[in-house]
Formats: structure tokens, C-alpha cells, sequence
């Protein structure tokens, strides 16, 4: 009870991380670091506890344990994308406003709006978790296609003020050092939520 309880908090901390421009303070910042690491923790148990059960019965879990090890090979791969970002920007200098204002924003877009090579290469390992997310969503059930549908999908549209803007401008809707810093946090949140809300379902069938 206490896992799912667990569980819980961490989805809605997630959830609440679409309104990355709302945040404007050190302890919100710290709160999301500190989920990622809670996060963190249990995908280790939760994987060695999976895996110790697919030692018992390989047949029963062979297909999972390739699924599992493939979304968590992907996830880990854009997680680490994401703190070499992260890190090359200087999150410390972005406290103390050390930076010069568009240095995220530039590391991320070109001059034009466009996404730069870094970009790119965020979006592509994206569409890598999004495309594996659909694949092994077998008994497509709705609380992992509503997930990675809203998180992951870099095709989808929003709109803002009923212009219609693409999935990185909603992403970083506050182009700020602060809070492009705070959307990849957040985006770094949802990816290991994922990965527990994948492990959620297995377990239960």
C-alpha cells in the first residue's frame, strides 16, 4: 500500500510539471530533483525485483523481461541526454543568474526558431521512447497510451491562444534559463515516471 501511495505522489508531481512556467523558486526546483531521485530508487528495486522473478520463471517472463530491458536501455538513454544538457548549461550559474539570458534557449533552438543540433537530437530520442512506448503497450491499456501520448509525442499540436504551436514551443513554453532548465526537469520526470507506470502494469498481470 505504501508503494502505491508512493506512486501516487510521484504521478502527481508529474502531471503538475505541465506548468513549468508557474515555477519560480529554488524549492521547486529541489522538489523535482528530489522525485527524480525517489524515482530513481525504486526503478533499481523495482528491476531487481523483476528480474529475480524472471530468474524463477524465465518462460512466463522472457517477452516482459525483453520489453522491460529494451524501454529501460531507451529511457536511460534519454535521461542521461537530458543531465549532459543539463550540465553543460549549469544549472548552479542559472541560480545565481550568471548566464547570459538566451544561453539555454540557444543551446536548444537556432537563430531561426528551429532546433538545433542538440534539439534534434533530444527529438530523436523522443521518438525513440515514443515509438518503443506504443510497441510494447500490448494490452493497450489507457493509462500508459495517455501518458506517453501527452509526455513523448513530438508530432502533437496544442495551441496557445488558438495559434497553433508545436510540441517543443509548448514544452518550453518559458524560454528562460530558469524555465527551459525547469521543463527539462520536468521532462526528466516523466521519463522515469514511464518507467514505473510500466512496471505498475506488468506487475499486475
Amino acid at each position: 500500500m505504501k508503494g502505491k501511495f508512493v506512486l501516487l505522489i510521484i504521478g502527481l508531481i508529474s502531471l503538475n510539471c505541465a506548468s513549468q512556467h508557474k515555477y519560480k523558486t529554488f524549492t521547486a526546483h529541489k522538489s523535482i530533483v528530489d522525485a527524480i531521485r525517489i524515482n530513481d530508487e525504486i526503478i533499481q528495486g523495482r528491476t531487481a525485483f523483476f528480474e529475480k522473478q524472471a530468474e524463477k520463471k524465465p518462460l512466463m517472463f522472457q517477452k516482459t523481461k525483453v520489453r522491460i530491458s529494451e524501454l529501460n536501455r531507451l529511457s536511460n538513454n534519454l535521461s542521461k541526454y537530458i543531465e549532459s544538457i543539463q550540465k553543460e548549461v549549469n544549472t548552479e550559474m542559472i541560480f545565481y543568474e550568471l548566464l547570459a539570458k538566451d544561453k539555454y534557449e540557444k543551446t536548444l533552438f537556432s537563430a531561426t526558431g528551429k532546433l538545433s543540433s542538440k534539439g534534434r537530437k533530444l527529438k530523436v530520442k523522443l521518438d525513440s521512447l515514443y515509438n518503443y512506448s506504443v510497441k510494447i503497450n500490448v494490452h493497450q491499456l489507457s493509462q500508459l497510451e495517455n501518458f506517453y501520448n501527452d509526455k513523448f509525442k513530438t508530432t502533437a499540436t496544442y495551441y496557445e491562444y488558438e495559434k497553433e504551436i508545436n510540441y517543443f514551443e509548448y514544452l518550453f513554453y518559458d524560454k528562460s534559463n530558469y524555465g527551459m532548465m525547469m521543463a527539462m526537469n520536468c521532462l526528466l520526470l516523466d521519463v522515469k515516471t514511464f518507467q514505473l507506470l510500466y512496471y505498475g502494469t506488468v506487475m499486475s498481470y
